[in-house]
């Protein structure tokens, strides 16, 4: 509502800009830049041109993986979580600054647009926050960046085929050997899904580390039937 009135009286924009002027998501330095991230910073992030490929290889144990060759699927990464797109995702993610996202979405949809409508992916679905989470924080960074990545590829977004079930930890906040554990069963699969769906999905996260929570949430999409092939993310931390 309150974008909708700024809109219509600029009026109003100026003066909230006078009072809080507007702060790059880069370097909190004044700026003028549509989207919240100044151009010093958006020449600085290093933007990548290229996908990746995530295997489950480093974390899975013998056990998981019954003697199958490892998993894997495309990563379509805006750039790396280093420098000022580090800033911009932690802005972005615990303190609202949401106007950041068209520009990752168009940079996403224009370096990789079509590698990734050779997926044939049917859907996107953003990895879902456990509801308390989702409440404190007043949205789901995850959808929000699908939603801007929708229109521009042509994917519509679906939300409601996954669900977070349980609370853990930050998966950045731990060591990489506990992040398997800590991840485990923490998504199901919404009891209203129509069984004969069988659709191919690309998953969407703000920052990707390891993998694993795309992993666990493959496997449980795959467990109704879906078939995950690739993932959108702002940011891949190596």
């Amino acid at each position: 509502m309150l974008t909708g009135l700024m809109d219509r009286f600029p009026l109003i924009r100026g003066l909230i800009d006078f009072v809080y002027p507007p702060l790059c998501a880069g370097c909190r330095e004044y700026t003028d830049t549509p989207g919240g991230i100044c151009d010093r910073c958006l020449a600085r992030i290093d933007w990548w041109d290229k996908s990746i490929l995530l295997t489950d290889i480093d974390f899975r144990t013998i056990s998981d993986s019954g003697g199958k060759e490892p998993e894997s699927f495309q990563l379509f990464a805006a750039g790396s979580y280093t420098g000022p797109l580090r800033e911009v995702v932690v802005q972005y993610k615990f303190r609202g600054a949401t106007s950041v996202v068209p520009i990752v979405a168009e940079r996403i949809a224009t370096q990789f647009g079509a590698e990734i409508q050779k997926l044939s992916p049917a859907l996107l679905v953003p990895i879902p926050l456990h509801p308390s989470r989702e409440y404190l924080r007043g949205y789901n960074q995850a959808e929000v960046l699908a939603e801007a990545v929708s229109p521009l590829v042509g994917i519509p977004v679906v939300d409601d085929i996954i669900f977070r079930v349980r609370k853990r930890r930050p998966q950045s906040r731990l060591s990489k050997s506990k992040r398997a554990s800590n991840i485990k069963s923490v998504f199901a699969l919404s009891a209203d899904l129509d069984s004969d769906l069988c659709h191919r999905v690309i998953l969407v996260d703000d920052v990707v580390t390891s993998g694993q929570t795309l992993f666990e949430a493959r496997r449980t999409l795959q467990a109704g039937g879906f078939k995950v092939v690739g993932a959108i993310a702002i940011a891949h931390r190596l």
